[in-house]
């Protein structure tokens, strides 16, 4: 038989295993790329979002650790980039913490990466705090050391983190204190609570105690009494309102003491300097004591100022003029004005024959009524409006920012949520957005431009308080709304552009921080106060 040439033999060869390959890929089950992929649940999810084979931070940083994913495995890295923990757990959601860190849900490791305790029956392990993490084993609660044994064996239905030394736990659907070791600083006798955050400044928080409320602090004493329909909170201010059971409104002090009112009365805003602005069918004033200061008579409509010093009228008599007053009830000036505004760096907007103008206390014109529209002035300039474009003045009159705006909003409110609780950001130079036909920028009070006047897309995020610089607020612009926004950090005090390189800056802890380069290659960066890179990822994002 005639043997084929070689070439021949070479192409059979090929087809061959070309038909093979095909057959494999066809006949093999078929694994999808969301096969490889851990399954999480939903609480898990929420911090997966990124691509197989791609480096991310998770922007949780302890002693210098930092959490990463590296094909689907997560290890830990330090500053430098290196890793001090290789790839190797399913899941590490939390930094180190007093030096252990939760693993796969159920392990803890150490800082060298070994496991020091598992326990497979163990559902989710949380963040130690004051040395004890909530852990969930077959269907109750309990709190593990960090070695791994139950302090506080798990019997509970639900609980909370520790905090101060307490934590809240629920058995037979009602809630008590414990301390560290377990033992009861309260009876079961809580209906409903509030453990969050926000209250860890004051050191109290709401319980509800037989269907009323009241304020408890961490050694488990009921401060104040739990005699309110409605919760009793102290997050930014060392005072509360509350609706007592017997249907009068009170004053409550954070140090317990409660100002009982004659009636119910609807309060109106925050105190200032020690007085409370009230309604019941009109407006009126009570101290911080409980004291009726201006009775809230029908159809009166009263404005209070920062400083304590009010106006008032009585809207139903049409020839009422306003009558203003300082905070110890002696009389200022009264004035025809059709509307006023409350004083702020000692004057106040007036409006006389459909415009606006401000006045001093002693009653003078101080700027002549001439603007459609007035804000307060702020560190020595307002927002107006006038011929229907907006700027900034002085308390002169003078323009600190041209007439020339479309709109003109304060870019950070003095409230803020930051650190996971409202605080108001204190600032020498307020940050205002500017609109110029469809583009924004940003201004600051004293008419400097920090960001050009050039984008379709320009919105405040978030305000941070950093350890280690100013607050730092985050803003998300666009040249173009429709090539998608980034991000850049902006210094809340002085207004000045900080980490301009960077979008999405995160505070990783001790002095460093996470963000993605700008531009078509984004590539992950830890960097210092400074902006001085020690870590680039070196895989597109």
């Amino acid at each position: 038989m005639k043997k084929k040439p070689l070439y021949r033999r070479l192409i059979g060869i090929i087809c061959a295993f070309i038909l093979i390959l095909v057959a494999t890929i066809f006949i093999s089950p078929k694994v999808t790329l969301a096969a490889t992929e851990p399954k999480y649940h939903e609480w898990d999810k929420e911090q997966e979002h990124v691509g197989l084979s791609q480096l991310w931070f998770t922007d949780r940083a302890a002693n210098g650790r930092i959490p990463v994913r590296q094909n689907w495995s997560w290890g830990f890295i330090n500053y430098q980039g290196k890793f001090v923990i290789k790839p190797q757990f399913q899941l590490a959601r939390d930094a180190f913490n007093q030096d252990v860190a939760v693993v796969n849900r159920n392990q803890l490791i150490n800082s060298k990466g070994k496991v020091i305790f598992q326990d497979k029956k163990i559902e989710y392990i949380g963040w130690f705090d004051d040395g004890l993490a909530i852990a969930k084993k077959s269907g109750k609660i309990g709190y593990l050391n960090t070695k791994g044994k139950f302090v506080i064996p798990p019997t509970y239905e639900e609980g909370t983190s520790f905090y101060n030394q307490a934590a809240l736990v629920k058995k037979n659907g009602k809630w008590a204190l414990i301390n560290t070791k377990g033992k009861l600083l309260t009876a079961f006798n809580i209906e409903d609570m509030d453990y969050g955050t926000h209250y860890r400044k004051s050191g109290l928080f709401p319980v509800k105690i037989d269907g009323l409320w009241g304020s408890m602090n961490y050694k488990g004493q009921l401060v104040v009494p739990a005699e309110f329909q409605d919760q009793i909170e102290f997050t930014s201010n060392t005072l509360a309102w509350g609706l007592h059971r017997d249907n009068y409104s009170a004053i409550v002090r954070q140090d317990g003491l409660v100002f009982p009112l004659d009636k119910y009365y609807l309060r109106l805003g925050e105190p200032q300097n020690g007085l409370w602005k009230i309604q019941e069918s009109g407006e009126g004033i009570v101290d911080v004591s409980g004291h009726l200061v201006v009775e809230p008579l029908d159809d009166q409509k009263v404005i209070l100022s920062g400083d304590g010093s009010y106006a008032l009228k009585d809207m139903k008599d049409p020839s009422s003029r306003w009558k203003f007053y300082k905070k110890d009830q002696t009389p200022l000036f009264e004035g025809d004005y059709t509307e006023v505004e409350a004083f702020s760096e000692g004057l106040a907007a007036v409006k006389i024959n459909k415009k606006w103008g401000y006045v001093s206390k002693e009653g003078d014109i101080r700027l002549t009524a001439q603007y459609e529209e007035t804000k307060p002035f702020q560190k020595g300039s307002a927002i107006v409006r006038k011929n229907g474009k907006y700027g900034l003045i002085g308390q002169r009159g003078e323009a600190i920012l041209p007439l020339k705006y479309d709109e003109i909003i304060p870019l950070i409110e003095r409230d803020n949520y930051m650190n996971n609780r409202i605080e108001k950001i204190t600032t020498n130079n307020p940050l205002y957005r500017v609109k110029l036909k469809k583009n924004y920028g940003i201004v600051d009070s004293r008419g400097n431009i920090l960001m050009d006047v050039k984008y379709e897309h320009l919105v405040f995020e978030r305000a941070d308080y950093y350890h280690d610089i100013d607050p730092i607020g985050t803003i998300r612009y666009a040249a173009k709304a429709r090539d998608g926004a980034i991000t850049t950090a902006i210094n809340i005090k002085t207004g000045k552009r900080i980490f301009p390189k960077y979008e999405f800056v995160n505070y990783l802890g001790d002095g460093m921080y996470s963000g993605i380069l700008l531009g078509n290659n984004k590539k992950y960066v830890i960097f210092n106060t400074k902006g001085k890179e020690v870590f680039r990822s070196g895989i597109d994002g």
